[in-house]
């Protein structure tokens, strides 16, 4: 997410002038829960849960909000819980090898008190506002196959509800626990994510590149890529045979304040946000005047180089103004090649997104519900398909991205391309995909029904 968005007063026609509503980082989801509720404290959020357990009132559904960083309908719900004005803890151990911080901070600003320090992570994700709870409860993963986010996790405690489904509890899942691979990517099913606690390392600085390459540069020997850079991507060009790398290249040290020229883009999505905020004709799919600007940036671009620490070279999109719809899909890097392929012979019978594919490697895990749980490897490629929704934002704008995407998912299904889907983003899994390709057996008994909405019972649930 790339702005924390508040819930704001409905003004269309027909509706209470106050009712609140609730957009999604990239615009793409509208919502208008039937209550809304910020706890001022632990004790109130408590207290709230009790109540409606005791009867006293019943949501059809209830979700609590993160940071509004996922364009899927995961986030919506009849009843919202609001976390964002309980209190904000952090605590440091005596050395500031540990950190102990409440759930409800932005990867964004523990990473700025980490650094106050001379700390920090070994890996982020690509957009750091995202609350530390959102990003461990959709799993967000860095462009690299040699980190995840959690490998210096300790343990996450939660709220949830005993087994009696009477009982407000609070939890803790220690690495190591058989709870543990169930709360990273919990997909707020189990309950509500309070604190976490991680180890830390010494401030990591890095030293990035961004240039326009033929994409066989990067991607016909992967693993030879990553051992050039500790992180990576491409942004593929739509219709060409060429794409964007951003890469990182870890370094001994850099100005703790470094960060991209401020007179530079700092990704091309800025370039792209400007340039399609001109094409009035502009959609969902790649027409020929954007074509031109692609064409135009493939021979213009140069190469913008950075350096700094973690928090500012990883992600680069922190200040890119474009909202994205995006599906995030992992598949077997054996698959790399012939997947190109296919996702080019769809696109060249239904048409192009109107932004860059990105392209990047994601380190496996074990998690239940993972999308980078793939047993047996060590890295997924990832790709993720975007569309701008600033440009044709209209309902049917909405409907030519979904129809897009899902056809290009029974595409490659019909193809027989294995893959998995993030939880936030867009996606078109069913009960019998979902019992397929993740542990939803074993992550079945730390779902609390109360947690769940349609778009996660649809999922989780048999004949549902």
């Amino acid at each position: 997410m790339q702005e924390n968005l508040k819930p704001g007063a409905a003004t269309s026609a027909g509706t209470h002038p106050h009712a609140v509503f609730f957009q999604d980082w990239s615009r793409f989801i509208t919502f208008r829960p039937e209550l809304y509720y910020r706890p001022q404290d632990w004790d109130d959020l408590r207290a709230f849960l009790g109540n409606i357990l005791s009867g006293a009132f019943r949501p059809r559904t209830l979700r609590v909000l993160g940071s509004l960083h996922s364009c899927s309908d995961i986030c919506v719900a009849d009843a919202i819980i609001d976390v964002s004005e309980l209190p904000k803890t952090i605590e440091f151990n005596a050395d500031n090898t540990r950190v102990i911080a409440s759930a409800n901070w932005s990867l964004h600003d523990l990473l700025l008190a980490l650094s106050a320090r001379g700390k920090s992570l070994s890996a982020t994700g690509g957009t750091d506002p995202q609350t530390l709870a959102g990003v461990i409860s959709t799993n967000t993963a860095p462009a690299s196959p040699g980190h995840t986010l959690y490998e210096l996790l300790d343990w996450v405690e939660y709220l949830t509800i005993d087994e009696d489904g009477q009982t407000v509890v609070e939890r803790r899942a220690t690495r190591g626990d058989a709870a543990f691979p169930a709360v990273i990517g919990s997909l707020g099913a189990i309950g509500i994510l309070t604190k976490v606690q991680f180890r830390l390392l010494d401030e990591l600085f890095f030293e990035t590149i961004q240039k326009v390459v033929k994409l066989k540069e990067v991607l016909a020997d992967v693993g030879q890529t990553s051992r050039q850079y500790d992180f990576w991507r491409i942004d593929w060009l739509p219709d060409t045979d060429v794409g964007l790398l951003w890469a990182a290249t870890r370094i001994a040290h850099a100005d703790p304040e470094g960060d991209y020229p401020v007179q530079q883009s700092e990704n091309l999505l800025k370039i792209l946000f400007e340039a399609l905020g001109r094409i009035e004709s502009a959609g969902a799919l790649l027409d020929n005047p954007m074509r031109l600007v692609y064409s135009g940036l493939a021979l213009t671009y140069g190469v913008i180089k950075a350096s700094g620490p973690l928090r500012n070279m990883l992600p680069v999109d922190r200040r890119t103004p474009l909202h994205v719809a995006m599906a995030e899909w992992s598949f077997d890097p054996a698959d790399l090649v012939r997947l190109m392929a296919c996702c080019r012979e769809y696109f060249e019978r239904h048409g192009w997104p109107n932004l860059p594919i990105e392209i990047e490697l994601t380190k496996t895990d074990d998690y239940f519900m993972s999308a980078w749980n793939w047993p047996g490897l060590d890295y997924i490629v990832k790709f993720n398909f975007m569309y701008s929704t600033d440009v044709g934002k209209t309902e049917g704008r909405r409907g030519e991205v979904m129809t897009h995407l899902q056809g290009l998912w029974e595409h490659l299904i019909q193809a027989g391309i294995a893959f998995k889907a993030h939880w936030g983003k867009i996606n078109f899994m069913d009960y019998d995909f979902v019992r397929e390709r993740y542990a939803l057996d074993r992550f079945k008994p730390f779902i609390r029904p109360l947690f769940l909405n349609q778009y996660l019972t649809e999922r989780l649930t048999p004949g549902s």
